[in-house]
Parts: structure tokens; sequence; C-alpha cells
């Protein structure tokens, strides 16, 4: 039993018991760091920008992630999950880059995002997204988000 609860304790300070719903994990954390402060979610037109920001004081520093997928042709997203590679007018239906002083683009080999919620301006959005990158090759990038969808 004491094994039981000093397990328990050590899992806790390790993060495993955080609140966070908000995420950044894979493979690519090798090569980049996936630090951020918060997440901001934005829908626009017919897309949905889910930013991984740093920021310092109100200024961003980074856009630590940054997936855009456009939504504009699909109907009832919640509860689904949408492939981020679907050719959509000539084009990926998903992008993930990399923002700081200069753009990254990481091309996906294999990607699904899911909403839990339709991703409607004023609504609290949550879900999560699973890659595999083309380039660099065969790295994986993953995130859990949540929260109110903006419009700017």
């Amino acid at each position: 039993m004491r094994r039981f609860w000093l397990a328990s304790i050590l899992a806790c300070s390790l993060g495993a018991c955080s609140n966070d719903p908000n995420r950044l994990y894979g493979s690519v954390s090798d090569i980049y760091s996936l630090d951020f402060s918060r997440v901001q979610i934005f829908r626009v037109s017919d897309q949905v920008s889910i930013e991984y920001q740093r920021v310092s004081g109100q200024s961003i520093q980074a856009k630590v992630a940054k997936l855009t997928v456009v939504v504009g042709d699909l109907a009832n997203l919640a509860g689904n999950d949408v492939d981020l590679t679907e050719i959509v007018g000539g084009l990926p239906r998903g992008t993930l880059q990399r923002v700081e002083s200069t753009t990254t683009d990481f091309p996906l080999q294999v990607g699904l995002v899911h909403f839990n919620q339709e991703p409607v301006a004023g609504t609290n959005l949550s879900g999560s997204f699973h890659t595999t990158l083309a380039d660099p090759a065969g790295r994986t990038l993953n995130g859990d988000f949540q929260a109110t969808v903006v419009t700017p």
C-alpha cells in the first residue's frame, strides 16, 4: 500500500495529474522546443487555426505550432476525425507550421485532427491532432487543445 501512494505522489509530481487541456508532444521535440504559454483558436472564413503561442507580456514571441485546417466544405465536424492530408482545391486540407523569426513548414505524411465541438466563433472548442511529418521525415508532432474560438 505504501508503494502505491509513493507511486501516485511521484506520478502527480511528474505532471501526470496536470489539469491543463493544452499540450504539445512528439519526437519533433528532439529538434524544436515545444514550450508554449497559451493556445488561441481562430475561425476565419472556411478555416480554423489552432496556435500554440509563446508570449511575453502581451507580445507573441513565437507560434510554436500553428495548425490550419480548411473546414468550409465539411459538415458535422463535432466528434469526427478530419484527414489533414486530403487534397482540397489542389492543396492539403491541413498545414502545420512553426513561426519564430522565420516560418518552418512541416509537410504532413499522415495527419488527423479531432474536434469535440463545432468550431464556431464564441464557443469553447477542444480536441486533438496527431501527425507524422514528411520533413523532418518520420518525426511526430501531436497536440491537445481547448480554447474559445475567436474571429480576428
